[in-house]
């Protein structure tokens, strides 16, 4: 019987009394992070550089974009995966009307700014492998949809097309003119209504063989839509460079 006795109390052994507390704590402190990472810490994409985030550096980046090659300085650029350099098939671009002013810290409230009458413009220089002239989309695409084939003249200056209730483009006006290089301008822009309470314009036009130019600004700015476009054609033939350079190397801080 002492035997037994003996091998019982080698098994039976007291825990100590802090184990109960710590897991306590550890389960406490686990689920705290867990909470505050979730409603307060970065987002996969914001690791990776997918959501916009604003730079105020002026530094220029290295690109090429389909054929062409661009410097452009950080302070333009929305998305901090863009910021490396190197061939890409898109990069995207903010700045204030009327004069196109790059991000800087002081202009943060701007720059956010989402009403109808807000003064940011957004621009993209993207590869397209699906070509179309102004002229071949609105033959090809928009003139499908039109609710007729005769425009209005918009208070722009512009030629005013609507489109068909039941097609994709309802709620929308197409806006047709010409711009100083007798180009055709094609402006996409939403109605106001209940549901869009911030209407927007858009112009896609081709650059290259293969490079499109896409850019949006709030209809509120229409009147202004010529000074817009040349702003916009200046700007990027300014990032434009066509100096030889060995190699690729991302920002560029000479």
């Amino acid at each position: 019987m002492a035997r037994g006795s003996q091998s019982d109390d080698d098994y039976v052994r007291e825990r100590p009394a802090w184990i109960i507390p710590g897991l306590v704590l550890i389960g406490v402190l686990t689920f705290s992070g867990a909470f505050l990472y979730y409603y307060f810490g970065p987002t996969p994409s914001e690791i990776l550089g997918l959501d916009p985030r604003a730079s105020a550096a002026d530094r220029k980046i290295e690109t090429i974009i389909a054929d062409r090659r661009f410097l452009i300085p950080e302070h333009y650029t929305r998305y901090p995966s863009q910021r490396s350099g190197g061939r890409r098939t898109n990069i995207d671009m903010h700045a204030l009307l009327p004069d196109l002013t790059p991000y800087g810290s002081d202009l943060q409230e701007r720059f956010i700014d989402n009403s109808a009458d807000s003064d940011v413009i957004y621009f993209t220089l993207a590869e397209t492998a699906t070509p179309l002239s102004s002229a071949r989309r609105l033959k090809d695409i928009y003139s499908k949809y039109l609710a007729a084939p005769e425009p209005e003249q918009d208070r722009a200056g512009l030629q005013r097309f609507a489109f068909r209730d039941d097609s994709g483009y309802a709620n929308q006006d197409l806006l047709v003119g010409k711009d100083d290089e007798e180009r055709m301008v094609l402006l996409l822009c939403d109605r106001e209504s209940v549901l869009v309470d911030s209407p927007n314009c858009t112009r896609s036009l081709l650059l290259g063989s293969s490079l499109d130019l896409t850019y949006r600004y709030k209809r509120s700015q229409i009147g202004n839509w010529r000074e817009i476009d040349n702003a916009v054609m200046k700007l990027v033939g300014e990032f434009e460079t066509r100096e030889p350079v060995d190699e690729l190397q991302g920002p560029i801080f000479d």
